[in-house]
């Protein structure tokens, strides 16, 4: 497979148990559908103070727009195209996910950093569950009762509650 950013060929490695295609050139990453998700669900590997640190000097976070960004990637799997998308809607990091497949490609060091992203938001849910979750409690009673008293519920609405009551399934 060809790299879409260098043109240099990929090779195969293994990272958090997942088969990744890596460029020994731009050190780009190649992730098919569905493997970031296991890589951040996995957990295997925790960033120490240092390690952070480095990863965080070594790749910037510099709040591009989408919009303003000129990419030209086509997919190394399907050669479709792809697109910008900005992880986790307001990291700053821009990924490239292909419209065909929906694979993506990360740039050198994006991988270590969403790690760390997805890291910060699981280490501070606990705190923010205890901070936010009375509040939280009130807005998924208040849509219930909403949706209870309507007979067309708001599917918005529904779906606010369904997510807050997933969250506290989930860690509450």
């Amino acid at each position: 497979m060809q790299c879409p950013s260098c043109q240099s060929t990929m090779h195969v490695i293994q990272y958090e148990g997942v088969s990744i295609e890596t460029c020994g050139g731009c050190h780009g990453q190649w992730l098919d559908n569905g493997e970031l998700g296991k890589i951040v669900s996995v957990r295997e590997r925790y960033f120490n103070p240092e390690e952070r640190r480095a990863i965080a000097e070594s790749v910037t976070i510099d709040g591009r727009r989408i919009e303003n960004l000129i990419r030209d990637l086509k997919c190394p799997k399907c050669g479709g195209a792809t697109t910008p998308v900005n992880y986790g809607g307001d990291t700053g990091i821009i990924i490239d996910r292909c419209t065909g497949c929906r694979g993506i490609w990360l740039d050198a060091g994006e991988l270590d950093k969403i790690q760390m992203v997805v890291e910060g938001w699981e280490d501070a849910l606990p705190d923010d569950l205890r901070k936010f979750g009375p509040r939280l409690r009130m807005v998924q009673e208040k849509e219930k009762d909403d949706d209870d008293s309507s007979q067309h519920p708001n599917k918005d609405e529904s779906l606010i509650s369904a997510a807050i009551g997933g969250i506290f399934n989930l860690f509450g």
